[in-house]
């Protein structure tokens, strides 16, 4: 269960980058581009390390 959990964290990581770097690139929000970034970044950081648990 907690592979499914990490798996969908990743997922959750990985659609959070481009939706803050449409954000930076398109309405020049820079911080919040970031911001994004870093939150994208832990929760797929999270995921891996709840998927990789055994």
């Amino acid at each position: 269960m907690s592979v499914l959990f990490g798996r969908f964290f990743q997922l959750v990581g990985l659609v959070l980058l481009p939706i803050g770097l449409s954000i930076g690139l398109f309405k020049n929000e820079v911080q919040l581009e970031v911001r994004l970034l870093f939150i994208g970044g832990a929760f797929f950081v999270v995921g891996w390390l709840m998927a990789r648990k055994k």
